[in-house]
């Protein structure tokens, strides 16, 4: 212990006995006679920073020579001589928030030939000096090493906050990486944070932002309160906490009487007729139906709810709502349904009773008499729109549906961000940019709690950069989309059912055939075309950042870049995103010629009187400029970039209610059998494709 007395004395400058005669001086001394442990651990110690200018850098010290590291090589082999390179790191922990007296763990693991020497510490502590020495140029060959450093803490103090770098280094360079540790106890993380209605703020310490949550129903408050409740949704429950957790929830659930749930008589039920005698496109209508308990035992209120019916073969009923009435604006024949949830039968459950089918029927379309648009697209014979609706063609024998399903997740009213062709992003303020980079980046995250996070992978296709694959983190669960209608979790891929809803923990997804829809969180959606094409919606009042801008509305600010600052170009903002520091984003530069095939093309197609019906909705001058870039630079066999764009730009029509279910054969696009095919062999392996 006199050594380290020693040291302290040595490294604080304190001075020496004659000041122990003034207050400071006795503090000095004070602080003098601590070990490291108690000078930098405790709360007595951290008095000592007022007489001490070097107290940080002293207890980063200590604390890192304290600190439990490990390292274990995960790989060895022999490699030629000839593969010598500097290391590359393959993992390093991401900004890492812990609460004071909590343990955490930096994990480092890099891969090099020579093997590669992997250290982890504070930032301005690190050693970038080469290795010395040099490689035997008559060696045959050398051993290639996977090597993984553990750094850990057994419990955290506020001094351990900051940067820290993980170096990795052999005989042919040093690289590095940033990530940055943050002490923060829960009060720390939700002082300001102020949470609607009934929620409480929750410390996530896996993103290090606080999370408004609902309350759960703790021991104490059944304790307190152990009687018996019966619930409007038929449901027995132990404390009157319950149904005030379910309603923060969004449940529509309430105390329907004490004790447990009686056996319930059928409710009566009533609506109203459509008013209507013949509807137009557009129409706006609205439909009532309602329901009141009866019978000899009435029971709780029953609940009314919509549903939109699609057919079997097309994915069934779709829910719209619950209330006694729906507004609806009428844009194709279909039918809606209105149902009633109540409580019935002696075994107590819930139960769902049709009221009535209201048939919405519009009249035939008529051949469209539209002007041409002012931007005169090529001469060209279009087919005749028939005044019936056409058979959907046969299936085939692999039972691929060759017309795609309605639209199942509806946007209406979101905001909606695509990244598609060549490869070019609209941003949710609908601000056009091409992306050239080849890297991760992030597509588009919760910026104000972080809740989610989409992140895009580009890489080398034909001469240009394309999307190949998507991550989405949700919660607790992360989710990769690959080409090909591939859902991969962790190694494992799920599984994937045309016209199946299937969910995965607070995830759900749908495939229709042609477009793979993912639901995360609370109203966001990725739909996912299965090769090079997607769309992320949120809400239009969420706070984003990444590639796909910060959907506040205005164009100008849509490339702040990671660090807040304003970025001149495209590429420098997407880097900014990219999820490799420390190496920048490799730039595609290849630049090519639009000919006047590529305009053709595309003008064909986007000006063809079926798709001119969204022209109004959806401007098409940005899609059109987008496809015939992406024509031009496609040169790949079986493959018509055309059609690969105006499936986006259909998508962001239907996204906004109108049906262009037609639009491949109308158009004379490649059949989606064709494109299912091409996709599938183009994909990842997979040993049961979904189509």
């Amino acid at each position: 212990m006199f050594a380290i007395y020693v040291t302290v004395a040595a490294i604080l400058n304190l001075g020496d006995s004659k000041n122990h005669g003034s207050r400071r001086g006795q503090h000095q001394f004070h602080c003098r006679r601590m070990d490291l442990k108690d000078l930098c651990e405790t709360s007595e110690g951290k008095e000592c920073k007022d007489y001490i200018p070097d107290y940080e850098r002293v207890c980063k010290l200590y604390r890192t020579s304290t600190a439990e590291k490990s390292t274990t090589i995960l790989s060895s082999e022999k490699v030629p001589y000839w593969d010598a390179a500097p290391p590359t790191i393959l993992v390093f922990t991401q900004n890492v928030t812990v609460a004071p007296g909590e343990r955490f763990d930096i994990q480092c693991m890099a891969e090099g030939a020579p093997a590669p020497y992997v250290e982890i510490s504070f930032k301005e502590d690190a050693d970038l000096t080469p290795l010395s020495g040099n490689l035997d140029a008559n060696s045959v060959d050398i051993e290639k090493r996977a090597v993984q450093t553990l750094y850990s803490q057994p419990y955290a103090i506020y001094e351990d906050e900051g940067w820290y770098r993980c170096v990795a280094k052999n005989e042919m360079g040093v690289v590095y990486e940033d990530t940055f540790l943050s002490i923060a106890s829960p009060q720390d993380i939700c002082e300001n944070v102020e949470c609607p209605d009934s929620k409480v703020c929750e410390a996530d310490f896996d993103t290090g932002e606080a999370v408004c949550v609902c309350p759960y129903c703790s021991l104490e408050d059944f304790e307190n309160d152990n009687n018996l409740y019966c619930g409007s949704d038929c449901s027995t429950v132990l404390s009157m906490c319950s149904f005030a957790e379910e309603q923060c929830k969004g449940v529509n659930v309430h105390h329907f009487h004490d004790g447990f749930c009686s056996e319930f008589s059928q409710p009566e039920y009533s609506f109203e007729e459509i008013q209507q005698t013949e509807l137009e496109y557009g129409d706006e209508i609205q439909l009532t139906c309602q329901g009141i308990p009866a019978g000899d035992m009435p029971g709780p209120e029953p609940i009314i709810r919509w549903y939109q019916d699609w057919g079997d073969d097309f994915g069934g009923r779709e829910m719209l709502g619950e209330g006694n009435t729906l507004k609806y604006t009428v844009q194709m024949s279909t039918s809606l349904i209105c149902v009633g949830v109540h409580c019935s039968g002696n075994d107590i459950q819930r139960r769902e009773t049709d009221i009535k089918h209201f048939s919405l029927v519009l009249p035939t379309l008529a051949p469209t008499t539209t002007p041409p648009p002012t931007t005169t697209p090529p001469v060209f014979t279009p087919d005749p729109i028939s005044t019936e609706e056409e058979e959907a063609p046969s299936t085939t024998s692999l039972h691929i549906p060759t017309t795609p399903l309605p639209p199942t997740a509806r946007a209406d009213g979101g905001a909606v961000c695509q990244i598609m062709g060549d490869p070019f992003v609209s941003t949710f303020d609908n601000k056009w940019y091409k992306q050239d980079g080849v890297c991760t980046y992030v597509l588009a995250m919760d910026c104000r709690f972080a809740q989610w996070f989409v992140y895009g992978r580009f890489t080398q296709f034909g001469e240009i950069s394309s999307l190949e694959t998507i991550t989405v983190y949700s919660g607790r669960s992360v989710l990769e989309l690959q080409r090909g209608w591939i859902i991969n979790n962790n190694g494992e891929k799920l599984a994937v059912t045309v016209g199946k809803e299937h969910h995965f923990n607070q995830l759900t997804y749908l495939f229709d055939g042609e477009t793979l829809t993912l639901k995360f969180g609370e109203g966001n959606q990725i739909r996912w075309n299965g090769f090079n094409g997607a769309q992320i919606v949120t809400s239009p009042d969420a706070h984003t950042c990444g590639l796909c801008g910060n959907n506040n509305g205005e164009i100008e600010d849509d490339f702040n870049t990671r660090y807040r600052q304003r970025a001149e170009d495209a590429y420098t903002f997407a880097s900014s995103w990219g999820l490799r520091q420390s190496r920048a984003c490799y730039k595609n530069d290849i630049s090519v010629e639009v000919t006047s095939e590529a305009e053709e093309a595309c003008s064909f197609i986007f000006f063809h009187p079926y798709i001119l019906k969204c022209h109004d909705t959806v401007p098409v001058q940005e899609y059109e400029l987008a496809c015939a870039q992406s024509y031009a630079s496609n040169t790949y066999e079986g493959w018509r970039a055309e059609c690969n764009m105006l499936q986006s730009y259909v998508l962001q029509c239907e996204t906004r209610g109108l049906n262009l279910s037609q639009w491949r054969q109308r158009t004379k696009c490649t059949p989606l059998e064709e494109v299912q095919k091409f996709t599938i062999e183009n994909g990842c392996p997979q040993d049961n494709p979904p189509v």
